[in-house]
C-alpha cells in the first residue's frame, strides 16, 4: 500500500533531527483520511490544535514529526458522493497540497497516496495499521533512524468516533493511538469515561474554543455550491482555491 514514492518520509528524518529526537520512546506521526471533498480549513487546523495537544500533554506527550492527510480511494467516494459532488483523487489530493502551502504548514504536513493508489477502497483501521508497519520498517528496523518504534495517532472528529466503534478497536493496534476532536452537537460521555481508562486515546475537548467554533462540513460547503452554482460566501470555511475550484466545477452541472 505504501512505497517512498507515495509518502513523504523526509518530513519525518528532517523534523527528527531538528528536534534532536532520535532517540526518544514517544515520537510519532498524525494521520487523518476521509474523502476530502473538498478539503476546508478544519481540516488543517485540527491537525495543528491535535499536535499542540499532544506535545504539551501533562502525563502522555507524544513528539509529533509529521502528519499526513490521506484522500479516499476514488471507487469509494464517487460511489458515496455521486458523479456530480465527486472530486477525482488528483484533484483531491492537488487541493491538499494549495491548503498545506496556504497555511504555511509544509515543514510538518504532507499528502499520503497511498489509499488514492490502492486497488480499490481500504477502511481507514487498516490505512493506519498498514502505514504503522511501513513507517517503522523503514524508519526503525532497516535504516534505524529513530532509536524505538514510531507511534501512529489517527486524527478524527468525535462525531466519527461516536458512529464507528473500530476506532476504539484501532487504539487497540501495535503503536497506534487515537486523537478525537470535540464536534458541535456530539456528545463526549462516552468518550470521556473511556479516557480514563485507555491511555491510547486522547480526546481534544476544545473547551475555551466551543462558543466560537464554526460547524465546517465538505458535505456544507458542497450544498452551497450546488445549490447557488455561484461563488457563496465561504471564505470563513475554506480557501480561495477551493472556492475556484467549486465554481467551475458546478457551473458545468
Amino acid at each position: 500500500m505504501y512505497t517512498k514514492d507515495n509518502i513523504n518520509l523526509d518530513i519525518i528524518k528532517r523534523n527528527c533531527q531538528e528536534k534532536n529526537v532520535a532517540n526518544e520512546a514517544n515520537n510519532c506521526v498524525l494521520i487523518t483520511t476521509g474523502s476530502l471533498n473538498p478539503i476546508h480549513r478544519s481540516h488543517l487546523k485540527n491537525i495543528s490544535l491535535v499536535k499542540a495537544y499532544l506535545e504539551k500533554h501533562k502525563d502522555r506527550p507524544l513528539n509529533v514529526l509529521a502528519a499526513y492527510l490521506s484522500p479516499s480511494h476514488d471507487s469509494y467516494v464517487r460511489h458515496k458522493l455521486g458523479e456530480a459532488d465527486w472530486i477525482s483523487g488528483a484533484e483531491r489530493s492537488d487541493l491538499c497540497h494549495y491548503a498545506i502551502k496556504h497555511d504555511k504548514l509544509e515543514d510538518f504536513v504532507s499528502v499520503s497516496k497511498g489509499e488514492l493508489e490502492c486497488r480499490g477502497f481500504v477502511d481507514f483501521d487498516q490505512v493506519i495499521i498498514q502505514l504503522e508497519r511501513f513507517l517503522n520498517h523503514e524508519l526503525h528496523k532497516s535504516q534505524s533512524i529513530i532509536s524505538h518504534p514510531l507511534k501512529v495517532v489517527y486524527v478524527c472528529g468525535l462525531d466519527h468516533f461516536n458512529k464507528c466503534p473500530y476506532v476504539e478497536t484501532l487504539a487497540e493496534a501495535k503503536n497506534v493511538a487515537c486523537a478525537v476532536i470535540y464536534r458541535l452537537g456530539a456528545s463526549d460521555d462516552r468518550i470521556k469515561r473511556l479516557q480514563e481508562r485507555n491511555s491510547k486515546i486522547y480526546y481534544i475537548t476544545l473547551d475555551d474554543e466551543r462558543e466560537t467554533l464554526v460547524d465546517i462540513s465538505s458535505t456544507e460547503i458542497r450544498k452551497r455550491y450546488r445549490d447557488s452554482f455561484q461563488q457563496t460566501d465561504t471564505d470563513e470555511i475554506t480557501y480561495p482555491f477551493v472556492q475556484k475550484y467549486l465554481t467551475k466545477k458546478y457551473q458545468k452541472h
